[in-house]
């Protein structure tokens, strides 16, 4: 008898049929390796889901005392600290709130301002400037504190394993005087008296470091002094009776909100200038050299979460800065009458025109 042809299909020998079985028995091994996969992940995750738990359970305060008065709206210091901690975990608005103080220029608010970060229970403090720094340490004995300082000797003895409830960044401006100097005679070689311009109370050692350095270089470096920002055009006045050839600013905080008149004379006297930070060059400053604002303000943003995630502002060595930036105002130097040489040109970061 001949076999059944509906029976030899029905009993799986068909090829449709084996096709069809191949296809359900590779759809049930991917389930099994995606089920697997997500098994790896999710044990992987679980930790950093543990850690995220924890850091939206509570929400965080971190105080801000800033020199200057407030913006309408933030500045690029301000996004980037504000960017730097959601990087890591905290979200202002959500586990964090960001206290944002303004001294408007004047350094005798800044210990009120600081106190009165305390009391509201601040986890952590910040603030920037050396003299806002030493002020704010005074005022502030056991809340962690993070400063961005000139000169970090003036706040901790040494840079790691200071133990106490300061820690911070530095953009070393006053070890890189001596270098600005020398790069400013670089530019005018004829230059043979530079007025110091500066804050008295900011960061003395500066001034002593930029003294031997013009001594080497065969400079005279009177100095011309402010204490607010109403003495600026007064000291500004003592600047042009010194008939100097160029004019050394040391950087603080009142400089930096007056950045752009000090420019402005020095253009009007033809005068050039050498700064530490090219906000000053943006505002018509002829040069700059020195460490970027925001990198700094990035790196302290990360010592402030360190803190907000435990850690002892003691244990947190301060951070000096790495990356320096030359920033050369070309649009400054042809309305000033200055060829600056090519050597500088090359090793410029920026030529603004």
């Amino acid at each position: 008898m001949q076999p059944d042809r509906t029976t030899h299909v029905r009993s799986g020998h068909d090829p449709r049929h084996q096709t069809v079985r191949a296809a359900r028995l590779k759809a049930r091994a991917t389930v099994r390796t995606v089920l697997l996969l997500v098994a790896i992940v999710s044990t992987v995750l679980t930790p950093w889901a543990d850690v995220w738990a924890q850091k939206t359970g509570k929400v965080h305060r971190v105080g801000v005392v800033f020199f200057g008065a407030a913006p309408r709206a933030p500045g690029p210091g301000m996004k980037a600290m504000t960017s730097r901690l959601a990087e890591r975990g905290y979200v202002d608005g959500k586990n964090l709130v960001i206290d944002w103080r303004w001294a408007e220029g004047d350094y005798q608010r800044v210990p009120q301002l600081t106190a009165d970060l305390v009391r509201s229970g601040a986890d952590v403090i910040f603030t920037a400037g050396t003299r806002m720094s030493r002020i704010a340490q005074e005022a502030v004995k056991s809340t962690p504190l993070v400063v961005y300082s000139c000169d970090p000797f003036e706040h901790v003895a040494r840079l790691a394993r200071h133990g106490s409830n300061v820690t911070g960044v530095t953009c070393m401006t006053t070890e890189l005087s001596p270098k600005r100097l020398e790069m400013l005679k670089e530019a005018i070689p004829t230059a043979g008296r530079v007025v110091f311009l500066h804050e008295p109370e900011d960061a003395p050692l500066g001034l002593k470091l930029t003294q031997d350095a013009a001594s080497r270089l065969g400079i005279k470096l009177p100095t011309v002094g402010f204490k607010a920002r109403a003495d600026m055009p007064a000291a500004l006045a003592a600047v042009a009776r010194e008939r100097p050839d160029a004019i050394f600013v040391y950087p603080d905080p009142i400089s930096g909100l007056e950045r752009r008149q000090i420019a402005e004379f020095a253009v009007k006297e033809r005068l050039p200038t050498m700064h530490a930070f090219r906000e000053y060059v943006d505002a018509g400053g002829l040069m700059s050299y020195g460490a970027n604002t925001i990198d700094m303000l990035v790196l302290a943003s990360d010592q402030i979460a360190q803190i907000l995630d435990g850690m002892r502002p003691g244990d947190i060595p301060v951070r000096q800065a790495t990356r320096f930036e030359l920033v050369i105002n070309l649009k400054t130097a042809k309305a000033l009458g200055v060829n600056i040489p090519r050597s500088l040109l090359l090793r410029a970061d920026q030529l603004i025109e």
